[in-house]
C-alpha cells in the first residue's frame, strides 16, 4: 500500500498577490481610522463652540470734553442794515467863533485841550446830556441815557474820535437805529437811537423816559429817535468826543 503525499506548494504569484491585497487592506484601514479621527476632532470642536457662550466686548464710553465755565465775553452786535457813512458836514475850522463858550464847556475845553474853533462833542453821564459844539452856532444839548450802574453796566470815561457809521443793528433781542461806533469796552460802545422791538411791523421803543433822567443802557449812549437822526445828518464821524467821568451815586431803586 502506497503512502499519501503532502500538498503541493502554492505558486509564487499567488503569494505575491496575497501580500498586495493585505497591504491594500491595511492602507484602507489606516485611511479610515485617520478620517474618523479628524471627524471626531471637528465634532468635538463643534460641541465646544456650541456650549461656549461668545464673549461680548465691554463697551467703552467716549470721554466727553470738560464743560467750560461761563465767562463774560464781549458782546457781538449784528448790523442789520449797514449803510454808507454819510459825508460829514464841512467843518468850520479857522472860522471866527461868534458864540462864546459857556463856563461849563470852557472848563471841558481847557481840561482836555480841545480846539473851540472846531466841532466837538461832550457826553456828561452825570447830567445825562450830550452837548454838540459847532463853531458859530449855539450849543445843542441832547438828552441821553448811559450805562446803568444799578444793573452792573457803566459807560467808561473816554476821549477820542467818533468812529464809522453802523446804521441799524441788533443786540440783546432788540434793535437800534443810527449807530455810531466809539470804542471797545466789555462790548462795543456806540451812540445810537433808543432800542425797540418790532411788533406787527411797528417799532415799540423802550425806556424813552430814561433819556435825560437816569442811566438805563448796557454801556452805549442812547438818544431819542429824532435826535439820533439829526446826529447822523450832522455827520459826526471823526469829530472829537469826550465822555466825562461818572460820579459815584447810590444805586437807583
Amino acid at each position: 500500500m502506497r503512502a499519501l503525499s503532502s500538498r503541493k506548494p502554492l505558486p509564487s504569484r499567488w503569494i505575491t498577490l496575497g501580500v498586495l491585497i493585505a497591504a491594500v487592506i491595511l492602507a484602507l484601514a489606516g485611511l479610515t481610522v485617520n478620517a474618523w479621527a479628524a471627524r471626531m476632532a471637528m465634532w468635538s470642536r463643534g460641541l465646544d463652540a456650541a456650549f461656549t457662550a461668545p464673549v461680548t466686548p465691554t463697551p467703552t464710553k467716549t470721554p466727553r470734553p470738560p464743560t467750560r465755565q461761563p465767562t463774560r465775553v464781549p458782546v457781538t452786535l449784528t448790523v442789520i442794515t449797514p449803510a454808507a457813512t454819510p459825508a460829514p458836514t464841512i467843518s468850520s475850522a479857522g472860522a471866527e467863533v461868534s458864540v462864546a463858550l459857556s463856563p461849563y464847556l470852557a472848563a471841558v475845553v481847557q481840561q482836555y485841550g480841545m480846539d473851540p474853533s472846531r466841532r466837538f462833542i461832550v457826553v456828561d453821564p452825570n447830567l445825562q446830556k450830550m452837548t454838540i459844539w459847532d463853531p458859530g452856532q449855539p450849543p445843542r444839548e441832547l438828552p441821553i441815557s448811559t450805562g446803568d450802574e444799578a444793573r452792573g453796566y457803566h459807560t467808561p470815561a473816554w476821549y477820542g474820535l467818533v468812529g464809522p457809521y453802523w446804521g441799524t443793528f441788533q443786540a440783546f433781542g432788540v434793535y437800534a437805529d443810527e449807530g455810531w461806533y466809539l470804542f471797545e469796552d466789555v462790548g462795543s460802545i456806540l451812540i445810537h437811537g433808543a432800542p425797540y422791538r418790532l411788533v406787527d411791523g411797528q417799532k415799540v421803543y423802550q425806556d424813552l423816559d430814561a433819556l435825560g433822567n437816569y442811566p438805563a443802557s448796557r454801556g452805549c449812549i442812547r438818544l431819542a429817535p429824532e435826535d439820533a437822526r439829526w446826529f447822523t445828518a450832522w455827520g459826526p464821524e471823526g469829530v472829537p468826543l469826550v465822555i466825562l467821568p461818572r460820579a459815584q451815586e447810590p444805586a437807583r431803586q
